[in-house]
């Protein structure tokens, strides 16, 4: 297992060079540092602590330095700077050089505007992200790994990756938090679901694969959903359904895994 340690401004993360020791693959969401092939460097964002994986990175160090836990991105860029890729639209840690911009600019907030259907109704652009994200699927579940998250804030990025990993038969499998769009709860989201993560890489944890939604920022969800006015097509549709709060409550209270402040480093 090969790794290396990254230090900046007195800040430091590990990037794993491969997944030989690997137990777990956390699905991140990509962010601004896309453009330059390093989601780590996100120093474009101005708010303290909006880096999601430099956090995750930090609570998960001692497992990261063991090459237990992997982090990967889904990253709609891909579909820009090679469509054919059959590696698909999840980028992993190993090879962020395939999101760079040549132009070293921004590719900007992955917005729901850009997703939302055209004006003769055809939902092109997210059809396209979720057959990408089928060729990502398919290709992490090849990889043999024992362990799958995913914590996705963009709404089109949420609702692609469920229909995708739906399609690959995953969904009992693969375990999606659903958060709020917002980039401003990603850490607080992060935090939640780590000591799950944790506890599940080292064994000490069991959780049934599916989507889980954060009871903390479930209000937060909800409100932003009730917001959106067109209606999903099929593909779609179930994973934009929320379901009552009172089941969410009870869904994440049976999960058999520590939550935050729980866990140990």
């Amino acid at each position: 297992m090969h790794l290396l340690v990254n230090v900046m401004n007195e800040k430091s993360w590990v990037q794993l060079r491969d997944y030989r020791a690997t137990r777990t693959i956390f699905i991140l969401p990509c962010n601004a540092a896309a453009c330059v092939g390093n989601y780590f460097r996100a120093e474009v964002y101005s708010k303290r602590g909006w880096n999601t994986w430099r956090e995750a990175d930090a609570k998960l160090r001692d497992l990261r330095e063991k090459g237990r836990v992997g982090f990967a991105a889904v990253d709609s860029s891909t579909l820009d700077t090679d469509p054919s890729d059959p590696r698909g639209a999840i980028v992993l840690e190993t090879e962020m050089r395939r999101a760079s911009n040549p132009t070293g600019e921004d590719w900007g907030a992955p917005s729901w505007r850009w997703f939302r259907p055209t004006k003769s109704g055809q939902w092109k652009n997210l059809d396209d992200l979720t057959d990408a994200l089928v060729k990502g699927v398919r290709r992490v579940d090849g990889m043999g790994i024992e362990n799958v998250f995913a914590l996705i804030n963009p709404r089109a990025y949420f609702l692609a990756l469920a229909a995708a990993v739906n399609e690959c038969g995953l969904l009992k499998k693969w375990i999606l938090f659903r958060m709020p769009a917002h980039p401003r709860h990603l850490i607080s989201a992060v935090r939640e679901v780590v000591p799950m993560i944790r506890a599940i890489t080292v064994g000490e944890g069991k959780l049934n694969g599916g989507i889980y939604h954060i009871p903390s920022l479930y209000p937060v969800l909800k409100s932003e959903e009730a917001a959106y006015r067109h209606k999903l097509p099929k593909r779609w549709e179930a994973y934009g359904i929320l379901p009552k709060y009172n089941e969410v409550k009870k869904t994440w209270a049976s999960t058999k895994c520590p939550r935050e402040g729980d866990e140990n480093g």
